[in-house]
């Protein structure tokens, strides 16, 4: 993501360089799209009422809901496929724990973020049958052994849910998808990972589960999408103008303002790290 299309401060419904993208493509497979435009994710959750404590003049954003109870972390690294540019946790991050690349399509991060702006951060109880989500979109499931997997159509994705190490020797269950394109013997190019815990809210890996399968092509101005994909994205030229897709996020955001919570949040403010406060990166 060029530094043409990120924003440290999620100030207003700007989205879309109108006076400087002539059009709009529409591309397929989504997981192949790019990240886009991060105020996809952030200014929907300031709308639902998420305030905003970024630091003036440090490249990241840091959003809490309004309970005071989520945090959401925007840390952009050196151009790294691996590392992890968006987190999601509980405030006292004890519970569960969402991490996404750098070029995860935003779209598909907000299939997750999107529900938590609707529903209060608890457990994961109810059961959802992410599997049936995912082959009903063309992923079908496949087991291993005891590993559970889903393949995109076009095997550049993959969907799997792992055991990973926990505390106090524990393991825990992880949904982790993990997108690539083929290289010359055998070996394969990384593009971006994603990690959610088992225990996040049903609700939000439902709409995360949706978003990543969803065969519906995603919208792309010129220099949105990574090289990388060329040869394993469909690209077309889409009816829908830049400003047609401007007036279509105010409507987003209008929604967003309407579902905000009736009560009022508690009294008190989280305080904002400085830069020598910045968390080592994994």
């Amino acid at each position: 993501m060029s530094h043409e299309h990120f924003y440290s401060r999620t100030n207003g419904p700007t989205i879309h360089r109108i006076n400087q993208v002539r059009y709009l493509d529409e591309v397929a497979p989504r997981h192949l799209a790019g990240g886009g435009d991060p105020r996809h994710v952030t200014e929907y959750l300031l709308a639902a009422g998420w305030s905003n404590h970024s630091v003036p003049g440090y490249p990241h954003v840091l959003l809490e809901s309004p309970d005071r109870q989520l945090h959401l972390t925007l840390e952009p690294t050196a151009p790294e496929e691996r590392d992890t540019w968006w987190r999601v946790h509980p405030a006292e991050r004890t519970s569960w724990s969402a991490h996404f690349g750098g070029h995860t399509p935003v779209e598909i991060i907000a299939g997750f973020t999107d529900a938590l702006a609707h529903q209060a951060p608890r457990a994961r109880t109810e059961t959802t049958d992410l599997w049936h989500i995912a082959a009903s979109h063309g992923w079908p499931k496949q087991l291993e052994g005891t590993n559970q997997a889903a393949l995109s159509p076009d095997e550049t994705a993959i969907l799997a849910r792992v055991q990973a190490p926990g505390l106090h020797d524990t393991s825990t269950w992880r949904w982790k998808t993990e997108v690539s394109v083929p290289l010359a013997e055998q070996r394969r190019r990384w593009l971006w990972g994603a990690s959610i815990d088992d225990t996040a809210p049903a609700a939000a890996l439902t709409g995360f589960v949706t978003a990543l399968t969803d065969p519906a092509p995603l919208l792309r101005d010129e220099g949105q999408t990574t090289g990388h994909t060329f040869g394993y994205l469909n690209s077309t030229r889409s009816a829908v103008s830049p400003e047609h897709n401007r007036r279509l996020h105010l409507q987003r955001l209008e929604a967003a303002q309407r579902s905000r919570p009736s009560q009022p949040p508690p009294v008190g403010r989280i305080s904002p790290p400085g830069p020598a406060h910045r968390r080592k990166r994994r």
